[in-house]
């Protein structure tokens, strides 16, 4: 088993998956930063007023200046929290999405019949006990496969013998048995590469 490291050269793999994913996170975190936002505003908001009217004029614009304060303040916060939460989601997602992308690529090879295709993922991705199905998966299908050529070359060989040996003793039904058993061979043969 090969033990390279392979290094990241793309972030985007799975666009939409991965796209989703920030989305969403960042959807939640938009949401929590407004409703903190709102919240206190609402919260002092309404004990400023209310100080306003028994104090000078001054607090009015304290209360005006505190909700713009909290507002520009949430909003900061939304975007410094939001970047990390992006780039911190992206790169947890890519440890999902690439191993999912891998495995489309590995299935689209076996499908073609490439059954000697190594499954490796990276350490730290998800997926590897999937991997270890996978690659378990292959070795049988490849094990299968091998043996199963060796049981049409077999039958071949015995079907070569038998019209060899048997030569002029076979009647015409017989020799047209042979060869078509013979054809029949030589299609599954094809059917293997």
């Amino acid at each position: 088993m090969n033990n390279t490291v392979t290094k990241r050269r793309q972030i985007f793999i799975k666009k939409d998956f991965q796209g989703r994913f920030i989305l969403g996170a960042f959807a939640l975190i938009l949401l929590a930063g407004l409703c903190s936002a709102a919240l206190i505003y609402w919260m002092t908001g309404g004990d400023l007023q209310a100080q306003s009217q028994s104090a000078h004029a001054n607090i009015v614009n304290a209360a005006e200046r505190l909700g713009i304060s909290i507002l520009i303040g949430n909003l900061v916060a939304i975007l410094v929290a939001g970047g990390i939460a992006v780039s911190t989601v992206l790169y947890a997602s890519h440890k999902i999405a690439g191993p999912l992308y891998r495995f489309e690529t590995l299935c689209q090879e076996v499908g073609d019949g490439k059954l000697d295709t190594v499954t490796h993922l990276r350490e730290n991705d998800q997926l590897q006990d999937l991997a270890l199905s996978f690659s378990n998966m292959v070795a049988k299908l490849r094990s299968r496969r091998d043996h199963r050529a060796r049981l049409l070359a077999e039958l071949n060989r015995q079907i070569g013998l038998y019209a060899l040996n048997s030569g002029d003793a076979l009647s015409e039904a017989q020799h047209h048995a042979v060869a078509s058993m013979a054809a029949l061979v030589t299609d599954l043969e094809k059917l293997e590469k």
